[in-house]
This record gives structure tokens, sequence and C-alpha cells, in this order.
């Protein structure tokens, strides 16, 4: 399994073609990421794609995952370190598991997690958003939002 970063050169940002938009402002209390994924994007399911960068002492509060085109299959959306791997930093499917809710038809999925029913993840260190599809994927387009606090 490979891991796939789809950062821009700096290491945080996702690449220009997925239309990002995050958060402006000072510091606000609140942050939020929407990251557009794409099938193309994110094509083969053995692979772990990196997303988007946490800030350190994130507290992630909400992940909406809204499809505007179906895919073939679903998609685990969840939280990693750098490497692509859970390690203490979180759960890769801990944001959306397909397996709790069939998340590729066209509609609109709050935080849905299977086993724990997922509501809150603490970035104590960098924390990635990372997507991998739960088999491989040949079409489909939705928008990841993020939601979270950010502690002082």
């Amino acid at each position: 399994m490979a891991n796939v970063s789809l950062l821009a050169s700096d290491g945080i940002n996702p690449k220009l073609s997925m239309h990002a938009n995050l958060d402006g402002g000072e510091r606000p209390a609140t942050g939020s990421m929407a990251i557009k994924v794409i099938h193309s994007d994110i094509p083969t399911a053995a692979n772990t794609y990196v997303l988007g960068k946490l800030p350190v002492g994130a507290a992630i509060t909400k992940a909406t995952w809204v499809v505007t085109v179906a895919f073939n299959d679903g998609i685990d959306f969840g939280i990693s370190d750098v490497n692509g791997t859970t390690g203490t930093e979180g759960d890769l499917d801990a944001l959306q598991d397909d397996s709790a809710v069939n998340n590729h038809t066209v509609g609109i999925y709050q935080t849905v997690h299977a086993s724990t029913n997922y509501t809150g993840h603490l970035c104590t260190t960098d924390s990635y958003i990372v997507a991998s599809g739960t088999n491989d994927l040949t079409a489909g387009e939705g928008t990841l939002v993020v939601e979270y606090v950010k502690t002082l």
C-alpha cells in the first residue's frame, strides 16, 4: 500500500486542482477545511491519500461529506500522521466510515464512525485528513468539509 500525498508544495494545503477553501483571519476560534474530491484524485483502494493538514491543537467537531456525483463505491475519511498510518494520532476511518453509512450515493453525510460514533479528535501532533476508497474508484465527485476548534 502506498501513501500518496495530494498536498501542495507547502505541505499544508491541498493541491490547487482540488479547489480547497481554508478559513481566513488572524486567529479565529474555529476553523474549517473544504476539500473537493474527484474519483481520479483517489483512484486506488490500496492507497491512503493525504488531503490536508490540521493545525496542532485542533479539536475536530464535525465532518460533512457532500456527494454531488455518485461514486462507484464508498470512501473512508480519517486522520493520520504524515505517513498515512494511524499511530496515536487517529483512525483511518474516524471521520466517515463507509461500513457504517453507504456514503457513495448523491447526498449529505454527517460524521459517522462504525464502532464509536466518533464525534471529535484532538490533534496533539501534526495530523492529516486522509481518504481511502473501499474499492478502486472509477466515478464520483464530492466535497469533504472538516470543522474544528483551534485550542489556544
